[in-house]
């Protein structure tokens, strides 16, 4: 058993891994190339420099009581309620930051698969395989594109550009009124908040949808309220 400490943290809330991989755990970093499949003619792999997806996994146990011999802390949480956490977490679309002691690991990660398993003998025991893969999120790349030193971004975003009905077109630059806006992941007020702009900041737009404005925004992008900007 590794002599480690394993915690997933997500908003306020911390799971620690009441015992430590029962086995080993396995990483897995992605090969250099990016695979894309493309409609109608089947999967292509294009060189992708930078940092790549990494894919980590381990089983470990779920105890129905504590045990000094093998448990990490006292009051550790009943298997159902680790469960439903853990199930909540996966199906969630924000990633999770995942911390392992002595291993130097400390990243954001999706959980990619969560596997449950009861053995016989081991009643309120349950036993879990789980696997995570880092969190790469959507880049936008600042390119030199003139000679004069200027440059320009480029989007990686779909092609689409559903602005119909809107006073706002691709390119355009508006400027926030409000005194301080919210920057959210999609467009609307059920997606999270990922970050803010105040009074007077210029952005650029690159497609709006209904009263949402799709903009450049940090290295990612981001949406905000056509109520609060004008031209």
């Amino acid at each position: 058993m590794l002599d480690i400490d394993i915690y997933l943290k997500k908003d306020k809330e911390t799971f620690h891994f009441p015992v430590n991989p029962l086995e080993k755990i396995c990483i897995q970093s992605e090969k250099r190339y990016l695979t894309v499949e493309i409609l109608d003619f089947g999967e292509v792999d294009i060189a992708d420099k930078g940092k790549k997806i990494t894919e980590l996994s381990f089983d470990t146990l779920l105890p129905k009581k504590y045990d000094e011999s093998f448990c990490r802390y006292i009051d550790i949480p009943t298997p159902d309620e680790a469960i439903e956490l853990l199930q909540k977490w996966k199906n969630s679309d924000n990633p999770s930051r995942l911390i392992i002691t002595d291993l130097n690991f400390n990243e954001l990660v999706n959980i990619n698969s969560l596997t449950v398993e009861d053995r016989t003998g081991e009643i309120g025991d349950r036993y879990i395989s789980i696997s995570f893969r880092t969190h790469r999120g959507i880049k936008i790349e600042t390119l030199n594109t003139q000679s004069n030193g200027s440059s320009s971004l480029k989007n990686n975003r779909p092609n689409t550009n559903s602005n119909s009905g809107s006073k706002f077109n691709r390119g355009d630059i508006v400027r926030v009124t409000a005194d301080v806006l919210n920057v959210r992941s999609g467009p609307g007020t059920n997606n999270s908040v990922i970050g803010s702009v105040s009074n007077g900041t210029k952005l650029k737009v690159w497609r709006a949808q209904g009263n949402w404005l799709d903009v450049f925004y940090g290295n990612h992008g981001g949406w905000i309220c056509s109520d609060y900007v004008t031209k």
